[in-house]
């Protein structure tokens, strides 16, 4: 599928400046200054944060015609991790969907190999190190679509890092992940607001009755009052591309007061930036953000994650689910020195891609298997013109890496202006004047 050329064409630098600022205008000011400043640092912490950048910088024209299928949109390295099912097996998966949308299986791969480039140094790869474990990894995406069968990871399929974490995160206690989010306080377990992970919300705040209304539903879902009871809430700061959309963490009743309690995540869902760079791909008519996130969610991993679903907050679409802890994450930057781990960590990851787009093959008007299959193949076949096409996008993630840094040190009103509450930058308009 050929993209149209989009209007960011005329000036790319000052361009990607201004889509950048399209994307993250009305978010919460204090973490977008927090989290520019993170861009600012690090080249790969910053193609976190701007997929769709990225996604304009894939050069559809020069490169064969893929299947179009439902993709997370944003297949970086960071974008897989361990979660609990409803069943309360641990599987590593894909695990953030906030991006995706019905598109050409390239936008994922593509993402996937520039991300592994982007990351290499802080890895401690050179070059030629990273030209080879990309190459290993799209090879075993390709053949992973080829055998045209989805396969899942857990405990007793995964290798190597990934089955060492599976196995951490198996044998973790409620408690450990209660004690690292919460304390006790009058025999009570509150959140820990620490202004880092976690931020305050006024007592008054519209949004605990909401919650405390969305748990009621989720109540009456699973037959469990009790389970859903209400005890503390906090905002949660977390994530890079998302840094800055409203997110609540609401400590429930779980399974008994305090150290059975459990931990359920709201995140404000927004559209699909993947979506936006190629307009003329058709999407669905979903019923909200959320619906979209939540049914493709469904769609491509192989059991999702406790409690998932979409709700509308106060007419806010919000994706729901239990908590998953960050840190459940392979720790590819201490496996730099060792490459035979890191390679079966990336192919393991470059087949769960794979597999994702196989198991939702067919549904929605999405590629058929034996379209997934063919892609394979031919992947498997002439597989430079990919790795090429991926370090011409980590070397546009490079310069627009550079023009944002610049922008954001030199103080470009554009991205400053929107680290300021609108109150007080209405309060300083009036003083100007």
């Amino acid at each position: 599928m050929v993209q149209k050329k989009n209007r960011h064409t005329k000036n790319p630098a000052s361009d990607a400046i201004d889509l950048i600022v399209d994307v993250n205008r009305g978010r919460v000011p204090l973490l977008l200054q927090r989290k520019f400043d993170a861009m600012s640092e690090d080249r790969f912490v910053f193609l976190r944060a701007t997929a769709m950048l990225g996604h304009r910088a894939i050069d559809f024209g020069a490169l064969p015609r893929t299947p179009v299928a439902w993709v997370c949109g944003d297949l970086h390295l960071q974008n897989f991790g361990c979660f609990r099912g409803n069943n309360r097996l641990v599987y590593f998966d894909l695990n953030d969907f906030d991006e995706a949308a019905r598109l050409p299986v390239s936008v994922d791969l593509l993402r996937f190999l520039a991300s592994m480039l982007t990351a290499a140094p802080g890895m401690g790869l050179e070059r030629t190190a990273s030209l080879t474990v990309i190459q290993s990894a799209l090879q075993a995406y390709a053949r992973a679509l080829a055998r045209g069968k989805a396969f899942w990871l857990e405990r007793d399929t995964a290798t190597g890092p990934i089955m060492a974490l599976l196995r951490q995160v198996e044998r973790r206690k409620r408690r450990s992940l209660l004690a690292a989010r919460t304390h006790i306080a009058g025999g009570r377990r509150v959140m820990n607001v620490d202004g880092a992970r976690y931020l305050p919300v006024p007592s008054k705040a519209a949004i605990r009755t909401r919650i405390e209304q969305a748990l009621g539903e989720l109540a009456r879902t699973y037959g469990d009052g009790e389970y859903f009871q209400l005890r503390d809430i906090a905002f949660r700061v977390a994530g890079m591309g998302s840094l800055g959309v409203a997110r609540y963490v609401a400590l429930v009743h779980g399974k008994g007061d305090p150290d059975r309690n459990a931990l359920i995540d709201f995140k404000r869902a927004a559209p699909s930036s993947a979506a936006q760079a190629l307009p003329s791909i058709a999407q669905p008519q979903w019923h909200d953000e959320a619906a979209r996130v939540v049914s493709i969610q469904d769609m491509c991993q192989a059991a999702s994650p406790a409690y998932l679903c979409s709700m509308q907050l106060g007419g806010v679409a919000f994706v729901v689910r239990e908590l998953q802890p960050v840190e459940d994450r392979v720790g590819l930057e201490r496996l730099g020195s060792r490459m035979d781990k890191l390679d079966v960590t990336l192919r393991s990851m470059g087949a769960l891609a794979a597999y994702a787009q196989l198991r939702s093959a067919g549904r929605g008007s999405a590629a058929c298997a034996d379209e997934l299959i063919a892609f394979g193949e031919e992947l498997l076949a002439r597989p430079r013109r990919w790795i090429d096409a991926a370090r011409a996008i980590d070397a546009a993630n490079s310069a627009n890496f550079g023009t944002f840094r610049k922008a954001w040190q030199t103080g470009d009103r554009r991205l400053h202006d929107l680290c300021v509450d609108p109150a007080v930058r209405k309060t300083r308009l009036a003083k100007a004047r």
